[in-house]
C-alpha cells in the first residue's frame, strides 16, 4: 500500500483526484489544500510519493517542490498542473520534479497516467537505492580482496596501502600512507639488501631479482617469513610490491628437516644397538618394527632404502600419494620407484645421498594427478642412515605436500603480470596524442589478448542512439580469421540480454555456452555461429553512459577467468571510457575554438577579454564601435574610458559586474556613446579560473539592447494588468472544467438511461472544447509580451522531447549549434510539432531535426516518417480551428514565428512523412 500526499487549492479538484487514485486498493491519498500543511504533514508522516498543482496562493508548486528538496527529501514529486507552458514543464524537471503531468483532456486516461506516473516514480526510487547498496557491497569486497600491497615512492615512503597489508602488519592505514618508509618494516638482517635492490632498481644498474624474501616485522615486532613481488611502475621511479606471508611454509620445511634427523638418528641409533648387542637381537628386531611402525604413521609420504639401494620401508602417507602399496613396491630396487610413480625421476635423492655417501638433498617433485587433474606438487628432502659403527646403511627420503603453496605463488605471479599490462595501458593513454588513438587501442587489446591467452579480442562501440554497434578494433592470434568486416552496423535490439547486461556496466563472463540462461538464446546462437566456446565482455563505460565493450574470446578450448581477470579487465575499460571522453573533447574543444574564433570576428556583438594578473585589457572585438562610437585603439589607449561612460544612476550595477563577475550572468546598464547619447547593452560575464582554481581572467560579451529596451518599457505596463486578470480567471475555469469531466467519468462508471449517457456525451464534448480554447488563449496572451531573444535551437527540442516523453519515436539532432532570435515562446513550437506528430503521425518511429545553412539565413526542416500530410490540407493546416483535434497547434506556432519575421511551411510528401521547414531570416541567425 503506497501513502500519496496530494496538494491543490482547488478542494473539490482533490475530492476527485483522491477518488480516482484510491479506486484500485493500492494507494492510500490525504490530501491539503495548503502547500504550508502538506510541509507539515511530511515532517510528521512517511510518505511514497507527492502530487502537487502549480498555481497556488500561498506558494507555487515549483517553489513547494524546492523546499522540499531543500529539507533533503528525496521523495518522489510529480507536477499536476493546468499549467502547460514549456518553460514551466522544464523548471519542475530541472527542479527535481519526477514528472509533470498537464490537466486537462478525458480524465480516465489522465488519472490512470497520474496512477501510472505515481508508480513508476516510487519504483525507480527503490532501484536507486538498491543499486547504492550493491555498489557498496562492491566496493567492499574489492577493497579487502587480495595479497598485500603497497605503493613505494622513490624516497621509500609509502603511499598507499590495501587492507590485505593492514591485516598482514597490524598497522592503520592513516598511520602508514604518505607517513613510514617501507624499511619500517624490514628485519635488521635483510635491511642493507633490500634497500640495495631500491637504489640499484632506481638506478637501473646490474641485474636486481623481481622476487625474493625477507623477513617483515609487524606492528607487535613478531617477524613474518615474507615472500615479495617488485616491480617499477612504468614512467615513473615509484615501485608497486606484493607481498605473501610465507611463515607456515618455513615451518613446515623446519619440522620436516627436523623430522629427518630425528628418523636418521633413529635409525643410526637401531643400528647401532643391533651390532653392539647382539645378544638382544629379538629386542632389536621388535625395536626396529616399532620404528618402522612410527614412520608408517608419519603424516609426510616416506620410503627407506638399504645400503643396495632396496625399498625396505614404504609408508602409508606415500601409499596414499602415488597409489602404490607397500606390498608391491617392498623388496623392489629404487628404479622400480621411478619406473612406476611418474614425477620420480631417477636416480632417486635416496639413491644420490647413498652415491655420495652422505649428503643431504632436497628438490621438488611433481606427480601427475590420474584424473588429469593439476596433480600433487611435494618438497624432497632425503638423508644418509647410519649404522653403529658409523658406516653408511642406507637413506631415507620424506615428502611434504607443497601444492596449495605452489598455486598460490602462481596466483600472486598472474596478478602481478597482468597488473603490469593494465599499469603500461594506463601509461600509454596518459598523453595519449589523438591522432595515435587507432594505433593505442590496436596495442591495448593486442597486449591484452596475448597475455590471456585467447584466440581474439576486439572492441565494440555503440552508435550515438545505442541502436546499433561496430566492431571498430580486432586482434587475432596466428592462424585465426578477423571477422571485423562482418561485424558493423549490427542492431543492439538483436541481443537483449547481452545489452542489458553491459547497459547495466555489469561485466559478462561466459566459460561455457551451455551456461547462459534460456534469455540468452539469441547470444548463444549468435557465438556458435562464429565457433565461439568462451567469452568475457567488458563494458567501456563513463560515469553517465555506456559508449560500448571490449571482448575476449576463444575458439580452439574453453577457458574461465579469474576474479583477479576480471577486475582488472574492468580497469581497463574505466581507463579506456576516460581515454574515448578525453579524446572526444579534444576534438570538440578545437572546433568549438574555430567556431568562437569566427563567431567573435564576425558578431555584430562585442567581445573584451581583461586579465586580473596583471590588470589589462588583452582582447578587443572589431565590432567595438557599433555600439559604443570609439574604436578599439581609442578604448585600448584609455582603459577608464568604459567606467566614466556609465550612467550614473546604473554605476552599482557596472560596479558589481566588475567586482563579482559570475558565470554566465547578465548585467544590463546605459553607456554614453562617443556622440554623447546614452543607449542600453546587455553584458555576459565569462569567468576565467587557472589551473589553482584563481581568477586569472574575465572574456565581456556585450550586447546592444537599446531598441528592444524601448519596445520593452512599452510594452511591459500595457500587458501586466490584462495578463494578471486572464491568470486568474483561467486557472479558476480550468480548475473548474477539470472538475466537471472528472464527476462526468465517474457518473459513467453507473448505469445510466440512453438518453441521460447522451446528454453527458455532449456535455462532456462541450466542457473539452471549453478546456482547450482557455488553455489557447495562455498561450495566444503571452505572444510579443517578453521581448525577443536568442535561443540555442536544440536544447529546446530536447526539452520537448524530455516534456512529452514520446514512446516508440527517436529524435535525432542535427542543428550544429544554430541559435534564432525568437519570441520567448519557441519553445511552444517544437512542443506542438512534436505533439502533432504523435498525434497525426499515426506511423512514426522518428523525427530528425536538421540546419540548412542558406544565402538569406537558415532553414531549420523537422521531418518525420508517418503517414504525412495529404495534399489539399497543406494549406489549411495553419488555419485556426482547422484539424481532427482542437486546431489551434499549428496556428500558434505560426503566429510565435511570425513575430520575429520567421516562416513556416509543410513540405512533406504524403505517404512517406511529414516536412516542415522552418526559415529564419540572416540577421536572425547565429551559429556557436
Amino acid at each position: 500500500m503506497f501513502r500519496v500526499l496530494v496538494v491543490d487549492d482547488e478542494p473539490a479538484l482533490l475530492e476527485l483526484t483522491q477518488a480516482w487514485l484510491a479506486r484500485s486498493g493500492d494507494m492510500q491519498v490525504e490530501t491539503t489544500t495548503s502547500p504550508t500543511q502538506g510541509l507539515d504533514m511530511l515532517a510528521k508522516t512517511r510518505y511514497d510519493a507527492i502530487v502537487s498543482d502549480y498555481e497556488m496562493p500561498e506558494m507555487d508548486g515549483i517553489a513547494f517542490l524546492k523546499e522540499v528538496r531543500r529539507r533533503g527529501m528525496a521523495i518522489p514529486f510529480i507536477v499536476f498542473s493546468g499549467r502547460g507552458r514549456e518553460d514551466v514543464v522544464i523548471d519542475a524537471l530541472n527542479s527535481g520534479a519526477d514528472f509533470y503531468l498537464r490537466k486537462g483532456g478525458d480524465p480516465s486516461a489522465q488519472f490512470a497516467e497520474l496512477r501510472n506516473m505515481i508508480l513508476q516514480a516510487v519504483a525507480r526510487k527503490q532501484a536507486e537505492a538498491d543499486v547504492q547498496l550493491a555498489g557498496d557491497m562492491y566496493q567492499s569486497i574489492f577493497e579487502h580482496t587480495g595479497a598485500a600491497t603497497i605503493i613505494i615512492e622513490s624516497d621509500m615512503t609509502v603511499s598507499l596501502v590495501n587492507s590485505g597489508f593492514t591485516d598482514l602488519t597490524g598497522y592503520r592505514r592513516e598511520e602508514v600512507e604518505g607517513k613510514m618508509p617501507w624499511t619500517a618494516f624490514v628485519a635488521d638482517r635483510d635491511l642493507e639488501r633490500l634497500s640495495g635492490y631500491h637504489r640499484a632498481r632506481r638506478a637501473k644498474t646490474g641485474t636486481v631479482p623481481r622476487t625474493y624474501e625477507f623477513r617483515l616485522v609487524d606492528r607487535h615486532g613478531t617477524p613474518r617469513d615474507v615472500y615479495m613481488t617488485v616491480g617499477l611502475i612504468p614512467g615513473t621511479d615509484r615501485s608497486v610490491a606484493s607481498m605473501v606471508d610465507v611463515s607456515d611454509r618455513k615451518r613446515f620445511e623446519e619440522e620436516l628437516r627436523a623430522a629427518h634427523e630425528q628418523m636418521a638418528a633413529a635409525f643410526e641409533e637401531a643400528k647401532a644397538s643391533q651390532e653392539s648387542l647382539a645378544a638382544q637381537c629379538c629386542e632389536m628386531e621388535n625395536y626396529q618394527a616399532t620404528l618402522q611402525g612410527i614412520i608408517d604413521f608419519l603424516p609426510d609420504p616416506t620410503f627407506v632404502l638399504d645400503r643396495a639401494g632396496t625399498v625396505t620401508i614404504w609408508n602409508r602417507a606415500i601409499e596414499e600419494v602415488t597409489g602404490i602399496r607397500k606390498s608391491q613396491i617392498i623388496g623392489s630396487g629404487a628404479g622400480a620407484v621411478s619406473g612406476w610413480v611418474p614425477g620420480f625421476r631417477s636416480p632417486l635423492l635416496a639413491e644420490s645421498v647413498l652415491s655420495r655417501k652422505g649428503e643431504s638433498i632436497a628438490r621438488e617433485i611433481h606427480i601427475p594427478s590420474p584424473n588429469g587433474g593439476e596433480g600433487t606438487y611435494l618438497w624432497a628432502k632425503a638423508s644418509a642412515l647410519y649404522d653403529a659403527g658409523g658406516r653408511l646403511s642406507g637413506a631415507i627420503e620424506s615428502l611434504r605436500d607443497v601444492t596449495e603453496l605452489k598455486r598460490m605463488e602462481a596466483q600472486i605471479r598472474h596478478r602481478i603480470d597482468l597488473e603490469q599490462v593494465v599499469s603500461s595501458i594506463s601509461a600509454r593513454f596518459v598523453a595519449l596524442d589523438p591522432d595515435d588513438l587507432d594505433d593505442a587501442l590496436n596495442e591495448t587489446i593486442q597486449a591484452l589478448g596475448s597475455f590471456l591467452g585467447v584466440d581474439r579480442s576486439y572492441i565494440f562501440r555503440f552508435s550515438n542512439d545505442r541502436a546499433l554497434m561496430d566492431n571498430t578494433h580486432e586482434w587475432c592470434a596466428e592462424g585465426v580469421e578477423p571477422q571485423m568486416a562482418h561485424l558493423q552496423g549490427i542492431p543492439t535490439t538483436r541481443f537483449p540480454w547481452g545489452m542489458a547486461q553491459i547497459a547495466a556496466d555489469r561485466t559478462v563472463c561466459i566459460p561455457v555456452l551451455d551456461d547462459l540462461p534460456p534469455e540468452a538464446a539469441a547470444e548463444r546462437e549468435f557465438l556458435r555461429k562464429y565457433g565461439v566456446l568462451s567469452v568475457i565482455l567488458v563494458p567501456v563505460a563513463t560515469a553517465d553512459e555506456v559508449v560500448g565493450f571490449m571482448g575476449f574470446e576463444t575458439i580452439t578450448k574453453e577457458r574461465s577467468w579469474s576474479r583477479d581477470d576480471v577486475t582488472l579487465l574492468t580497469v581497463v575499460g574505466n581507463l579506456l571510457a576516460d581515454l574515448l571522453v578525453r579524446i572526444h573533447g579534444h576534438k570538440r574543444l578545437r572546433e568549438s575554438e574555430e567556431r568562437f574564433r569566427t563567431l567573435v570576428e564576425r558578431s555584430h556583438d562585442c567581445y573584451v577579454r581583461a586579465t586580473k594578473l596583471p590588470p589589462a585589457i588583452e582582447y578587443v572585438s572589431p565590432s567595438w564601435e557599433h555600439p559604443t562610437g570609439y574604436t578599439r585603439e581609442e578604448f585600448m589607449g584609455d582603459p577608464g574610458l568604459v567606467e566614466r561612460s556609465v550612467h550614473p544612476g546604473d554605476r552599482e550595477i557596472f560596479l558589481t559586474m566588475m567586482q563579482e563577475p559570475g558565470a554566465d550572468r547578465v548585467y544590463a546598464f546605459r553607456a554614453l556613446r562617443k556622440d554623447q547619447r546614452y543607449v542600453w547593452v546587455e553584458v555576459c560575464t565569462i569567468p576565467v579560473y587557472g589551473d589553482d582554481g584563481r581568477l586569472v581572467a574575465v572574456e565581456y560579451a556585450i550586447h546592444d539592447i537599446d531598441a528592444w529596451k524601448q519596445a520593452e518599457a512599452a510594452l511591459i505596463e500595457a500587458n501586466r494588468k490584462l495578463s494578471l486578470m486572464n491568470s486568474i480567471v483561467r486557472h479558476d475555469i480550468l480548475n473548474q472544467v477539470t472538475v466537471v469531466l472528472g464527476y462526468i467519468a465517474l457518473l459513467r462508471d453507473q448505469p445510466l438511461d440512453p438518453v441521460v449517457a447522451e446528454a453527458l456525451d455532449k456535455q462532456q464534448a462541450a466542457a473539452e472544447i471549453i478546456q482547450s480554447q482557455i488553455e489557447f488563449t495562455r498561450d495566444y496572451q503571452d505572444l510579443g509580451v517578453r521581448s525577443p531573444r536568442w535561443f540555442l535551437v536544440e536544447p529546446l527540442v530536447t526539452a520537448a522531447a524530455r516534456a512529452l516523453r514520446p514512446a516508440g519515436i527517436r529524435i535525432v539532432n542535427e542543428l550544429d549549434g544554430v541559435s534564432i532570435y525568437a519570441d520567448p515562446l519557441l519553445s511552444s513550437v517544437f512542443y506542438n510539432l512534436l505533439e502533432n506528430a504523435m498525434r497525426h503521425g499515426k506511423t512514426v518511429t522518428e523525427i530528425r531535426v536538421t540546419a540548412v545553412s542558406e544565402d538569406d539565413g537558415v532553414r531549420i526542416v523537422w521531418e518525420d516518417n508517418g503517414v504525412g500530410i495529404p495534399p489539399e490540407h497543406k494549406d489549411q493546416i495553419f488555419e485556426r480551428g482547422f484539424g481532427s483535434h482542437t486546431g489551434l497547434g499549428l496556428f500558434l506556432v505560426k503566429e510565435i514565428l511570425s513575430i520575429t519575421g520567421i516562416t513556416i511551411r509543410e513540405t512533406g510528401i504524403p505517404g512517406e512523412g511529414a516536412r516542415f521547414e522552418i526559415v529564419a531570416p540572416e540577421n536572425g541567425v547565429r551559429f556557436e
